[in-house]
């Protein structure tokens, strides 16, 4: 019998010791702080989220700009009489416009790249066109 009482105080004082222990922690962490330390978490958050918006906005205004410039360009060829424009590829990558396919002479591909340099946003042009025969 003095054994239980022994064992029951014993637990008694371990559980006060436990539950001393935890006001003490909860005392630490206080629920003002946590809101605090919560409410910047969420503040970098919405910036982050805030960061990335603005970077895919700029990769579609880039395409979108470049989507223009292949339509001038397309548009410009077909503007000119004596190029098959049916013939020609163009596509636009951060303002260099890419060009291939096939022409009847040099005078053409020249005349194809003088064309494409003049439209506007186009920031330099690659040239793969070949003569066709």
């Amino acid at each position: 019998m003095k054994n239980i009482k022994l064992v029951h105080s014993l637990l008694a004082v371990v559980l006060g010791s436990v539950l001393i222990s935890g006001s003490a922690l909860a005392a630490e962490t206080s629920p003002g702080k946590t809101v605090e330390s919560t409410g910047q978490k969420i503040d970098r958050s919405i910036e982050n989220t805030g960061k990335k918006i603005d970077n895919s906005m700029q990769h579609a205004d880039v395409y979108l700009d470049d989507s223009a410039i292949t339509a001038k360009v397309k548009g410009k060829l077909l503007e000119h009489k004596g190029i098959n424009s049916n013939d020609i590829s163009v596509k636009t990558e951060k303002g260099v416009v890419y060009l291939s396919g096939f022409v009847k002479n040099k005078h053409q591909a020249a005349k194809i790249a003088k064309i494409v340099h003049g439209v506007k946003g186009v920031k330099s042009v690659k040239s793969t066109i070949e003569i066709k025969e």
